[in-house]
């Protein structure tokens, strides 16, 4: 396929991803700063483009057909990479040379990251680091796609597993997911706790699709027992606010709860009579550009690591 023979532009993509979000044409066409008319004639020319329909009208709303919902996918990876492109470039005129993404999952703990923004903006000005999400659900696809640069990954293993000729790992700190309670609960006095423990349980997590080496997998799963109810909060600390009051419990990491058990309203307890440990890497492709950042990251976290 030539690229160079796209039949639509940047326009297009915007009218689609701006339609699809939006309640009605009307408020569609304000948000791109044109008239109702002009965005009509938009859709209008994009469907003759492409020969087909991307949206059927019901009212004053649009609905998005099938094929327009193949190319909103597309629309959005493309806006969104874009977006980047122009960041990245804007910074490198700043005198910034590199823009380095470290993709982190929600449930990782952030106390290294003052330490670690310091010693880049002192020992690697012209390296900008960049914090984000982007690589939560699937992180060696983000690193694949170019989403994140690096990646902070939680597993079983203390070794990982991956095609030794696309990434690079190093192993940073050895973790263990721990049981939260309100100090007030009943069961936080407990030397361990087991799945069936959890049966009668409000469940507080950030996700309720089962991420791979976390809690469902290694802890509920191999018993085949689910929490009574599962309560989704976006936010780590919102979690820790709902468990303190004994309105649910959950499951953190102990590096990430600590901090928050200073005034002792949350009791942490250990999963089985083992525990239940966990293992916390960085990966990155194996690119010259991100190897030597991607080296210093390792030294300081592993440094704070032992530190704390």
């Amino acid at each position: 396929m030539d690229i160079t023979k796209t039949q639509l532009n940047i326009n297009h993509l915007k009218m689609i991803c701006t339609i699809a979000k939006s309640e009605t044409v009307k408020e569609a066409a304000e948000s791109l700063f044109i008239t109702q008319p002009a965005l009509t004639n938009r859709i209008r020319e994009a469907e003759r483009r492409l020969n087909t329909s991307l949206f059927v009208r019901r009212g004053r709303k649009l609905i998005i057909s099938n094929a327009g919902k193949r190319l909103l996918h597309s629309a959005k990876k493309i806006l969104e990479e874009l977006g980047r492109a122009e960041y990245d470039i804007a910074r490198l005129s700043d005198g910034v040379e590199q823009v380095l993404r470290i993709g982190l999952p929600h449930y990782a703990s952030f106390k290294w990251l003052p330490a670690v923004t310091s010693y880049f903006a002192k020992e690697l000005p012209n390296i900008e680091l960049e914090i984000t999400a982007a690589a939560a659900k699937r992180p060696l696809n983000a690193l694949f796609n170019g989403d994140v640069d690096i990646a902070m990954i939680s597993s079983s293993q203390q070794k990982l597993s991956l095609d030794e000729n696309l990434y690079e790992s190093s192993f940073l700190l050895q973790d263990e997911l721990m049981a939260c309670l309100s100090k007030d609960h009943k069961k936080a006095e407990r030397d361990h706790l087991v799945a069936e423990d959890f049966i009668d349980e409000t469940y507080i997590t950030n996700s309720t699709i089962p991420e791979k080496d976390r809690e469902y997998e290694l802890f509920f799963q191999p018993e085949n027992v689910l929490p009574r109810k599962v309560l989704q909060v976006g936010f780590n600390e919102a979690i820790l606010e709902l468990t303190k009051v004994n309105l649910g419990v959950t499951i953190m990491s102990k590096h990430l709860v600590s901090p928050y058990l200073e005034n002792g309203m949350i009791r942490t307890v250990p999963l089985g009579e083992q525990g239940l440990k966990i293992y916390w890497h960085l990966v990155y492709l194996k690119q010259g550009k991100i190897a030597k950042p991607a080296k210093v990251l390792t030294t300081i976290l592993k440094q704070y690591a032992n530190e704390s």
